[in-house]
């Protein structure tokens, strides 16, 4: 930024004094802030990008080996995984899978009918009233014992 060596006094400076004008309003803006080229901002962003992409891939291969390896004294440290992809091939990969666990699914056909599936249930529910009076029986034995410590 050249400011004009006049302009930078405190006493009241005319422009018809001065030998050369200043920059002023919006030719003064565009000196001041220039913008770099598209093509010099786009390799700087894929630079930038590059040395993320291979610190993170770095970070990861660290953690794995941390979690996969003891340290001295035997320790393996716990860590965090998530279950998002860290590159497309493994998103690729889960998504295929997924799609054929329901494409399995799909041909398996349980029941054809929908008396099927009521009967499926009342089988269910039969089986929960059994077990919840098999429970009571063992809840009042276990009174009848005094030992009977609730939790």
């Amino acid at each position: 930024m050249a400011y004009h060596p006049l302009l930078l006094q405190a006493k009241p400076v005319f422009v018809s004094e001065l030998k050369s004008k200043p920059l002023l309003g919006l030719k003064r803006w565009q000196s001041e802030y220039q913008y770099p080229d598209e093509g010099q901002l786009r390799a700087e962003c894929e630079q930038y990008m590059a040395d993320f992409n291979s610190r993170e891939k770095l970070k990861m291969q660290h953690d794995k080996e941390m979690a996969e390896n003891p340290d001295e004294d035997g320790w393996i440290m716990v860590t965090r995984s998530s279950k998002v992809c860290a590159t497309a091939e493994q998103a690729e990969e889960r998504k295929r899978q997924y799609d054929e666990k329901l494409e399995k699914k799909k041909k398996e056909i349980l029941h054809l009918y929908s008396f099927q599936d009521r009967e499926k249930r009342k089988q269910s529910l039969v089986e929960l009233k059994r077990k919840f009076q098999e429970d009571k029986d063992k809840i009042s034995k276990m009174k009848a014992a005094r030992v009977f410590r609730p939790l």
